[in-house]
């Protein structure tokens, strides 16, 4: 991708991707940090958003400005990690997805976010929906089927009848999908190395050997973990252990 191009899309998220959800103090502050980006003081931009974020500021759009912000640092590393942290809340967000696969191209290892499992892949709408976007619409279904019902129970129609019917599948439906979804963010434990340069060993000491070695930015599954020590994988053949300081998650 034309560097050009990329560079344009970084400045329209800071300009059209702004965390309008926020108000009150917060948006001073996010302005702030946006108008530190487009005068080109990153380091002071990033600082201002994740001080929002830790102070408990959690949008996908401020994610995505703070990975942008650091892909001008050059800071691959935490560039991809907030690209995925802001993929969890914006999923179907193009301009993401775009400066996500940019930054990957970006790393030694040039490794892609894990695959999509069976049972992501059967309930393919629930990968273009955050956990809130499946709860709201579980709700609004659960409101229409009791609307229904309460009709039916007066009116008794057929039509009525296969309403009531359609919208409770549908409420099952919506009901499973958040447990699917659930399921599938507390099992996929996404992290990425932050060190230039890492060492995987067969066991969590570094008198083990080593396996392989990853590099700043590479995206494993984290399969398991050790007081200071995580389990990661590249695949099911490639698994080792590393520092549990030198990745993020």
């Amino acid at each position: 991708m034309n560097k050009s191009i990329v560079s344009f899309f970084f400045l329209i998220g800071l300009i059209y991707h702004t965390p309008t959800s926020l108000a009150g103090n917060f948006a001073s502050e996010i302005a702030t940090a946006n108008d530190l980006y487009a005068k080109s003081k990153f380091q002071q931009a990033a600082d201002s958003y994740e001080s929002l974020i830790q102070r408990g500021v959690n949008n996908g759009y401020l994610y995505y400005n703070l990975g942008n912000t650091y892909i001008r640092l050059g800071k691959i590393g935490p560039a991809i990690l907030n690209y995925i942290h802001a993929k969890k809340l914006i999923p179907r967000n193009e301009n993401l997805r775009a400066n996500l696969n940019f930054a990957i191209q970006q790393t030694q290892d040039k490794i892609p976010p894990p695959a999509h499992n069976a049972l992501s892949t059967f309930f393919f709408w629930v990968n273009d929906l955050n956990i809130n976007e499946n709860i709201n619409l579980a709700i609004v279904v659960n409101l229409i089927f009791w609307v229904i019902l309460t009709a039916w129970f007066y009116f008794r129609s057929e039509f009525l009848r296969l309403a009531r019917n359609s919208f409770l599948a549908l409420l099952l439906l919506a009901f499973v999908s958040i447990g699917v979804k659930l399921h599938l963010e507390s099992n996929l434990k996404i992290g990425v190395v932050l060190a230039k340069k890492v060492d995987v060993k067969s066991g969590f000491d570094l008198s083990n050997i080593t396996l392989f070695q990853l590099h700043e930015g590479a995206l494993v599954t984290i399969t398991d973990e050790r007081p200071g020590w995580l389990e990661v994988g590249l695949n099911t053949k490639q698994k080792g252990w590393v520092r549990k300081n030198i990745i993020g998650t």
